[in-house]
C-alpha cells in the first residue's frame, strides 16, 4: 500500500475534508484523524533502545512509511469507553503521550510535517512574529501586549490612532437574548475611555493603526505562494476585512507580490520555522507594505473560491502528496474548489454542521 497522508484536525473542518478528498483524486491515501487516539483499538508504541535507535509504530504502521503529516489542529485525545472514575486520569496519559510524540516530532516521525508542532506552536505566539518579520526587514506596526492601560494610553499619544485585538477569536451567545456576538479589531483614540481595571482584567494586543488603502493575503505553501488584495467597492479599506469576506461589497484581486518582498516572507518563515502560514499584510496611503500576522493554520480555500485562477488546494494536495516542499504542481491532477463545493464529501460536512448547530466557515 501507498505510503499514507495523515491529517490531525477535526472531522468537522472543511479544509481537512477537502484536502482528504483532493488526495483521494489523486489516489493518494489519507487518514483524518482529530489527535493520536482514533478510537478504542488505536495501538502506538514509541520505542527508544539503548543505542538511541528510535522507532514509532501507529496502528501497526511503520511510522517511517508516512508521506506527509499535516499537523492542522489536533485536538487533545479522547479517553474512550472507561470508567469515570478513570476518565480524566486516561484523558491526561493520552494528552502527554500525543505532547511526547509532538515534542520529538522530527526525531520520531522523518517525514514532512505542515507544520512541525514546536514550530507550530512558537509561530502561534504574536510577539515572535513580529519579531521574525522585523529580523527579515519587513516593516511593523509600533505595538504593546499586555495590560497596562498607562502604556497603552502612550501608545495613543504617539500615533492618535490604535487597533485593539485579541490574541484568539472569541465568539459567545447572550443568555439573556439569544444573540451571538464576536470579539472583533476595535479602533481606539484619545477620547477612548481607558480605564485601568477593565484593562488590567484582560491583556491584548495594541497596535499603531496603520491608514491603509488594501489589505493582503499571502497564502505561502511551500515554494509557492498566493497573494490577493482586498478593498471595499469604493476603493476603501476595511478596519477589519475578515467578517467581510463574504460581502457583495468586497473586492478581490490578484496581488502581486515583488521579488524583494517574497525575500522577505521566506526569511520570516524560516525564522519561524513553519513552511505553510496565511500571511496579513496592510498596504498605507503611500504604498509602504506593514506586517500584521501569519496563521501557521489559516483558513485558504475562501481564497480560490473568491479568485478561481488560484489553485491552492491543487498546490496544497501536490505538496502533501510529494512529501516535499520543492514540488510541482503540475504532479497532482487538476483538483478545483468548486469541484469539492459540489462533492457528497462537502456535502457531508456541510450536514455534520447543521447537526450540531454550527456554521460552514470556510473564510477565516
Amino acid at each position: 500500500m501507498d505510503a499514507p497522508v495523515y491529517i490531525l484536525s477535526s472531522t468537522h473542518d472543511p479544509h481537512a475534508s477537502a484536502l482528504a478528498w483532493a488526495l483521494r483524486r489523486n489516489g493518494v491515501p489519507s487518514q483524518l484523524n482529530p489527535s493520536i487516539r482514533v478510537d478504542q483499538r488505536t495501538r502506538l508504541s514509541i520505542s527508544i533502545d539503548e543505542h538511541g535507535q528510535q522507532h514509532v509504530s501507529l496502528d501497526g504502521l511503520d511510522a517511517q512509511r508516512v508521506r506527509s503529516i499535516w499537523h492542522r489542529r489536533p485536538l487533545l485525545p479522547e479517553a474512550g469507553h472507561c470508567l469515570e472514575a478513570d476518565r480524566s486520569f486516561i484523558k491526561g496519559q493520552w494528552k502527554y503521550l500525543q505532547k511526547n510524540l509532538f515534542d520529538l516530532a522530527d526525531d520520531l516521525i522523518d517525514t514532512l510535517w505542515v507544520n512541525r508542532p514546536r514550530a507550530a506552536e512558537f509561530a502561534e505566539s504574536k510577539l515572535a512574529q513580529l519579531r521574525a518579520a522585523h529580523a527579515a526587514g519587513l516593516k511593523v506596526p509600533d505595538t504593546v501586549v499586555g495590560n497596562d492601560a498607562a502604556e497603552v494610553a502612550a501608545l495613543i499619544a504617539r500615533w492618535n490612532r490604535v487597533v485593539f485585538k485579541t490574541f484568539y477569536l472569541q465568539h459567545w451567545q447572550s443568555e439573556s437574548s439569544g444573540r451571538s456576538y464576536e470579539m472583533t479589531v476595535a479602533l481606539l483614540d484619545a477620547s477612548t475611555p481607558l480605564p485601568d481595571a477593565a484593562i488590567g482584567v484582560s491583556p491584548g494586543i495594541y497596535q499603531r493603526y496603520i491608514d491603509k488603502v488594501l489589505d493582503v493575503r499571502v497564502t505561502i505553501i511551500g515554494g509557492q505562494l498566493f497573494a490577493i488584495q482586498m478593498q471595499q467597492s469604493n476603493g476603501e479599506a476595511y478596519l477589519d476585512w475578515r467578517p467581510h469576506s463574504c460581502d457583495e461589497n468586497m473586492r478581490t484581486t490578484v496581488f502581486n507580490v515583488s521579488a524583494t518582498l517574497e525575500t522577505k516572507l521566506r526569511d520570516m518563515m524560516q525564522r519561524l520555522g513553519i513552511v505553510f502560514g496565511c500571511v496579513d499584510l496592510v498596504v498605507d496611503r503611500q504604498g509602504e507594505i506593514y506586517f500584521l500576522e501569519v496563521n501557521q493554520a489559516g483558513a485558504f480555500l475562501f481564497v480560490e473560491e473568491s479568485l478561481p485562477e488560484l489553485p491552492i488546494l491543487r498546490a496544497m494536495a501536490a505538496m502533501l502528496s510529494a512529501g516535499r516542499t520543492d514540488y510541482s504542481i503540475d504532479d497532482c491532477v487538476d483538483v478545483r474548489m468548486s469541484s469539492y463545493l459540489d462533492s457528497d464529501e462537502y456535502r457531508e460536512i456541510n450536514a455534520m454542521q447543521r447537526d450540531t448547530g454550527q456554521q460552514l466557515v470556510l473564510e477565516p
